[in-house]
């Protein structure tokens, strides 16, 4: 069995909280099983859970699973889930702490999901923790220009460019920040064309310009 010196149980911690890999990928990649990689866990005062963990597949585990399932249909298919199953999904698959009575005092769980998957990017959910993850779904739910943006996806037939998509106010790269407040949605075509403008700058391009498109707010 390898030996496990302080620098790799860092790693172990960090693959484990923050990479949100299994026991047992862990225990592959020091060549050693995952009760060993368990206790040290516990060692380091980490909490052992299931939920959010990321499987880590290989290129070629991933073109079997693809070949195998060539042609076949989810489960699911065909099947109107119910608001129930939806929200323990949702409970299920979230990286964050949040449980079924958040969600279930939403009316309409689609727009919730919607919200879910704009944040599902590893590049966006580093800035989310589960308060900060709340305090979204609640701002956006409610707010006016993303229902307006949500509305028009669902009557576009769920087109990719009609698609809600998270846009920076201030861009990052203008010195913007995560903040909720510098935060909106824009549809994924207006958020490319809208590119590394501050919203101010974006709308008198389109006043000046005389640029109009369905796809714009």
């Amino acid at each position: 069995m390898t030996e496990i010196n302080d620098k790799d149980e860092k790693e172990i911690v960090r693959l484990y909280v923050n990479e949100r890999w299994t026991l047992r990928q862990i225990a592959d990649k020091f060549n050693t099983n995952h009760h060993r990689i368990k206790r040290i866990l516990l060692r380091n005062d980490v909490e052992i859970t299931t939920k959010g963990r990321r499987r880590v597949f290989t290129e070629e585990h991933r073109r079997k699973i693809a070949e195998a399932r060539k042609g076949s249909k989810p489960w699911s298919h065909g099947k109107k889930m119910t608001r129930e199953h939806n929200i323990k999904n949702m409970v299920a698959h979230i990286k964050y702490d949040v449980d079924f009575d958040f969600y279930n005092q939403f009316d309409d769980i689609e727009k919730v999901k919607c919200l879910n998957r704009i944040l599902t990017r590893d590049r966006v959910s580093v800035h989310f923790d589960t308060e900060r993850y709340k305090q979204f779904i609640l701002k956006f739910y409610y707010d006016e220009q993303f229902n307006i943006v949500f509305n028009h996806w669902k009557e576009s037939g769920f087109d990719k460019w009609y698609r809600p998509s998270l846009d920076h106010i201030v861009p990052l790269s203008r010195g913007g920040s995560w903040e909720l407040s510098n935060l909106q949605i824009l549809s994924w075509f207006e958020n490319r064309a809208k590119c590394d403008m501050t919203q101010e700058e974006w709308d008198k391009f389109k006043i000046k310009t005389g640029t109009k498109s369905a796809l714009f707010i």
